[in-house]
């Protein structure tokens, strides 16, 4: 007896009807994206997704069977469009740099995912595969020489360092509050009791996110130098 899921799979549609493009999980799975982004996980429900393409909610739930597989097939869309390590250890800087640049650049095209696992621990419902990835970046670790324990490190602080980054400056570059201007260091007046980051300020200091992200690899590659023997 087929299940749900893949009686859905075996359907054949048009892939389009009366000029609109018809729905599939995919396409459900990047709505849900575009809502994600757009106003956050408390707004991620399936009226909204509905709404964003424009059809009922019940209708998606020929594709869906419900909540928690919209947010498997959104967790699937994401990593399939994940960055896969090209990490040579005889080349480590150069290849490490690159790579966080690929994965600073995943994580941005995905706006709100980061807050999304925060909010509903989504662990339950990531597959093995989705750990390979992470698993090239730990085995590229140890080659170049570190020990376990310093592999781990260097990996932990590796995805913290470029998540981070996504998730607190770039967030707020790519997508600032209403009446911010992401230019400014910061949003309030700079007055004398903070004269610290006021002369940063006048010294023109604040760098554009793209320069700031070259200084944190800069100083990541030389903290996994250190830990080399």
């Amino acid at each position: 007896m087929p299940t749900r899921d893949q009686a859905v799979q075996r359907r054949r549609r048009p892939e389009s009807r009366k000029g609109r493009p018809t729905l599939t999980r995919e396409r459900i799975a990047r709505a849900a994206l575009r809502v994600l982004g757009a106003s956050g996980p408390a707004e991620l429900t399936m009226r909204n997704v509905a709404a964003d393409l424009q059809v009922s909610p019940r209708a998606l739930y020929n594709y869906v069977a419900d909540r928690d597989d919209l947010l498997r097939e959104v967790l699937g869309v994401c990593q399939a469009d994940r960055p896969r390590p090209r990490l040579d250890p005889a080349r480590w800087r150069e290849s490490l740099a690159g790579y966080c640049r690929e994965l600073r650049a995943w994580y941005r095209a995905y706006p709100g995912m980061l807050a999304l696992a925060r909010a509903e621990d989504l662990t339950h419902l990531a597959a093995p595969d989705l750990l390979r990835a992470d698993d090239a970046l730990v085995g590229f670790f140890l080659d170049i020489g570190l020990s376990p324990q310093d592999a781990y490190r260097a990996w932990s602080i590796t995805v913290l360092q470029v998540a981070g980054f996504a998730e607190v400056w770039d967030s707020w570059h790519d997508h600032p509050p209403a009446g911010a201007d992401p230019a400014r260091l910061t949003g309030a007046p700079m007055g004398d009791d903070i004269p610290h980051l006021r002369r940063l300020a006048d010294a023109g200091a604040p760098e554009p996110p793209d320069v700031l992200f070259e200084s944190v690899i800069t100083m990541l590659t030389a903290g996994i130098a250190a830990l080399l023997p």
